[in-house]
């Protein structure tokens, strides 16, 4: 990918018509990594399944889905989900043939400015493998900081959170 792709990538929140086309990326990125752990089965989710998720999402101050595009193909994806009271975690991956152009780091800089303007949340927190440390880079870049480090299925991964600052 050049210079011109990365200046082509664009930011956004996902839609409702978006809804299969997130299903499929999510399964490319499932397969493409093991540092990349979805909850549920996506074999079982329909294209409507996702966009009502989706829907739903957008209407929510705790919970937001953003997706990065090149052209037409979505490409990267950052979520929050509400966890407990005030607290959202993140969720980030973007296809392998994209990383390493910022597309992470602007995504979530997406999250932290919709967690900033938008949301009601008071903390962002986020687990990564430690073995993964262009995206340990990028989440220290934005301002996570770890809290703890343990084993999780034999391997080690790192605690994040970042407090989010509120605009008055």
């Amino acid at each position: 990918m050049s210079n011109d792709v990365a200046e082509e990538v664009n930011f956004r929140l996902a839609e409702p018509s978006d809804g299969q086309a997130v299903l499929d990326l999510l399964k490319v990125l499932q397969g493409e990594s093991d540092t990349f752990l979805v909850d549920s089965d996506l074999d079982e989710i329909t294209g409507q399944d996702e966009a009502q998720q989706i829907n739903l999402i957008n209407h929510s101050k705790t919970n937001l889905m953003a997706v990065a595009t090149y052209g037409e193909e979505l490409i990267g994806i950052v979520t929050v989900d509400n966890i407990a009271d005030g607290i959202g975690e993140v969720g980030l991956a973007v296809l392998a043939g994209y990383q390493g152009y910022s597309i992470g780091t602007n995504l979530m800089e997406l999250v932290i400015d919709w967690g900033t303007a938008f949301s009601s949340l008071d903390k962002l927190v986020l687990t990564v493998f430690s073995e993964n440390q262009p995206a340990i880079h990028v989440y220290h870049k934005v301002g996570f900081h770890d809290t703890d480090v343990q084993l999780q299925d034999g391997r080690e991964s790192i605690k994040m959170e970042l407090a989010i600052a509120k605009k008055d």
